[in-house]
């Protein structure tokens, strides 16, 4: 084996060179690859993948109990409410609303206080319980409250607009998903 090696040792660096540079020439290839930059596109801007994570974060978070007897949503059902999640925080932004530190405090405490309304967390405790249950920090958290509190402000405000119709608020959602047009980028099998 050592003298096949000694022999071929040209032979041996020559083609380990060229794998690494025809490597090296496949991954810069990826990086001008469209689907490879970004999640998807909305409004005609891509969404960065922290954006689109931090949407599917606070989309899973916030996601409603399932019933007793009821499946929890599915991978795709988590998707689609994150686009959504996505379209309507573009469009609280382009609405300019605004949610204040104190609500969003507010928010966090009727989340995490128990049936006597008290907070059951010093400030300490509760960075600490963000990080172990929640498995990230407090900022991205609170900035996922932000949001959802944003959207929910967009909601009312929509439904001030076009009165307490269910039917109405499904037709504006709908016109809204059309016009952010969403080009959602699947990475290749």
């Amino acid at each position: 084996m050592l003298k096949f090696l000694r022999k071929n040792t040209k032979s041996i660096v020559w083609a380990v060179v060229i794998a690494f540079v025809a490597w090296g020439g496949y991954a810069v290839s990826l990086q001008f690859d469209q689907s490879t930059r970004a999640p998807g596109r909305i409004f005609g801007k891509e969404v960065s993948f922290r954006e689109y994570l931090l949407a599917n974060r606070a989309v899973q978070i916030f996601q409603p109990r399932p019933e007793e007897g009821k499946e929890p949503p599915t991978a795709d059902e988590i998707e689609a409410q994150t686009w959504q999640f996505l379209i309507l925080s573009h469009e609280a932004s382009q609405r300019k609303i605004q949610v204040l530190d104190d609500e969003t405090r507010d928010e966090i405490a009727r989340l995490l206080s128990d049936k006597e309304g008290n907070m059951p967390f010093t400030h300490d405790q509760y960075a600490q319980w963000v990080r172990n249950t929640l498995r990230e920090e407090p900022p991205e958290f609170e900035s996922q409250v932000r949001e959802q509190i944003r959207i929910r402000k967009l909601i009312e405000e929509v439904r001030k607009e076009l009165g307490p119709s269910e039917e109405d608020l499904k037709k504006w959602m709908l016109e809204l998903a059309t016009r952010a047009k969403i080009q959602v980028h699947r990475p290749r099998s």
